[in-house]
């Protein structure tokens, strides 16, 4: 008949028929009736009992409340039904037992530290330092001070050195006790109130973020400048290296240096660098350097001490009035040689440059084109200076025409004349016009000679003299221009010859003159051409001729 094996509890480990065994219920060998041989199972059961399944690892077979010695640990362990616990004592190990309950101990073979299990994780009882590192802990201590007194401190000691010294009062330890000689070599030979350092701790000192100092480095906090709002200061400001200064939200303006040379740079695109100034209590732009153009504005006066040179192809001058100290100003300045001059060197007077004449733009240069004969006369220095009137298009001296040039006195050599008559201006008592033959007398210097044959005869007035004297003592109305040689226009009345000498007929007028008439003091001049009606009319005439 098979045995029916039952546990404490009643309940059914397993059921052996006759003549057999079962090793796989628990880790003893349970007997069927009449199996032959038992004994030897039978007494190694014993020994497993004796020894309570001594071995390096856990049985296998475990049934609850079985005992294990663990070989390797030296303890014994009950199984809870869910794992094996330590019996009785602290588990020795240098690694965490896995088994544990809440309420065991561990004692770290490795650190010598003991731990308790709170059910989850091992907290550490102590000590709190791994073994061989020395002591971590905050120390209570009396020192002797000085003046006899004996003071309470707490000692920051880590790894047996002393960090940190906490005490409520500022004292000199004493140079004897043995107490204070001890916490001066740990670099403490005072001890100021609140926490202090040591002074034999190399790079010691509170790590973190503090919300208030009474110095930095020594040197009370008020003396340092404010990064967070307006600030100054008394002393002067050096920036050691090449980056230099940023100012503006967006570091737009940039102060470097590039080896020895300066630079301030607005980085900002199309963005200004203005200079200004207080101008009599008036913020005033002196300068301003324009980012889209690069162009610099002087808004007043600019004195320049030294040379200016403009690199330039214009130079323009928005002023009503330009004046030069120099006695020289010199133009064509890079023309090396004769075969790069200009045509043209000189000055342009703009007039609006329209369609009209007396608007077009007016020139007074230096024409190296003017044919010079290489004579002395005309000054032998290929070219003359000359004034021009725009031939208008897009190159205005590409068919320049001659103008006027007046002045009060001019020393000069003439070589040649536009018009024949030498004249001078004299106060006429009368009005007269261009041809009029004039004498002197009347109630002025000349009046128009109304007598035939005259020998008070003088001249001819002129329309355009060669050369004009005396030529601001009037204007034509009052003071006419009075030809006294020359080719002239003469009020000429009746027939005539070329050649025929010429005298007064009254009323301004002249005649041709018979040669028995004819008298040095009458004789105005000769006809030039001959004329053929009997008209007065204006008829070209040489004076001063006999």
């Amino acid at each position: 008949m098979a045995y029916k094996i039952n546990n404490t509890f009643g309940t059914l480990l397993v059921t052996l028929p006759d003549g057999t065994i079962d090793t796989a219920a628990t880790d003893l060998t349970l007997f069927g009736k009449a199996y032959a041989g038992f004994g030897e199972k039978l007494n190694e059961n014993f020994v497993k009992i004796l020894e309570n399944f001594n071995n390096t690892s856990s049985p296998a077979n475990k049934i609850q409340g079985q005992l294990w010695f663990d070989q390797t640990n030296k303890q014994i362990n009950v199984y809870t039904g869910a794992k094996w616990k330590p019996v009785g004592s602290t588990t020795n190990s240098s690694t965490s037992p896995t088994n544990a309950v809440q309420g065991d101990l561990w004692f770290d073979t490795a650190n010598t530290q003991l731990y308790v299990y709170t059910g989850s994780v091992w907290t550490l009882i102590g000590p709190t330092t791994i073994a061989g590192s020395g002591v971590t802990q905050v120390v209570t201590d009396t020192v002797l001070d000085n003046a006899g007194v004996y003071r309470s401190i707490l000692k920051l000691v880590t790894q047996d050195t002393v960090v940190a010294v906490v005490s409520n009062l500022a004292f000199t330890p004493s140079t004897t006790e043995a107490n204070a000689v001890a916490l001066t070599a740990a670099g403490f030979s005072s001890v100021a109130q609140g926490v202090q350092l040591s002074s034999t701790v190399a790079s010691a000192k509170f790590r973190g973020t503090s919300t208030d100092s009474d110095a930095l480095g020594g040197i009370a906090v008020a003396n340092f400048l404010r990064s967070d709002q307006n600030d100054s200061t008394t002393g002067h400001l050096e920036i050691l290296n090449d980056n230099g200064l940023r100012i503006g939200a967006g570091s737009d303006i940039q102060m470097t240096m590039t080896g020895d040379n300066f630079t301030i740079a607005n980085v900002t695109s199309n963005g200004n660098i203005a200079f200004t100034v207080n101008d009599g209590g008036v913020t005033t732009t002196a300068l301003t350097m324009e980012g889209s153009t690069a162009n610099v504005t002087i808004a007043k006066d600019l004195r320049v001490s030294g040379n200016l040179t403009i690199d330039g192809d214009t130079v323009t001058n928005n002023t009503s009035t330009l004046t030069v100290e120099d006695n020289i100003i010199e133009l064509n300045r890079n023309v090396s040689s004769n075969a790069g001059m200009p045509n043209y060197t000189g000055l342009k007077v703009n007039r609006g440059e329209t369609s009209v004449a007396t608007e077009q733009n007016l020139y007074w240069v230096w024409d190296e084109t003017f044919a010079d004969d290489g004579t002395t006369t005309h000054g032998n220095a290929g070219g003359a200076w000359t004034a021009f009137k725009s031939g208008g298009g897009q190159n205005e001296l590409s068919a320049p025409t001659l103008v006027d040039v007046r002045a009060n006195i001019v020393h000069a050599t003439s070589t040649s004349a536009q018009y024949a008559d030498l004249a001078e201006r004299y106060e006429s008592d009368c009005e007269t016009e261009v041809g009029d033959v004039v004498m002197l007398g009347g109630h002025a210097e000349v009046t128009k000679c109304n007598k035939e044959l005259c020998d008070q005869v003088f001249g001819v007035v002129s329309e355009s003299p060669a050369f004009l004297m005396n030529a601001s003592a009037g204007n034509n109305d009052t003071h006419p221009m009075i030809a006294l040689k020359g080719r002239v226009l003469v009020k000429l009345t009746g027939k005539g010859n070329a050649g025929e000498r010429i005298v007064s007929a009254g009323n301004g007028e002249a005649r041709v003159a018979n040669i028995d008439e004819c008298t040095t003091f009458n004789t105005i001049g000769r006809l030039i051409k001959h004329k053929y009606n009997e008209e007065t009319t204006l008829t070209e005439c040489v004076i001063g001729v006999k």
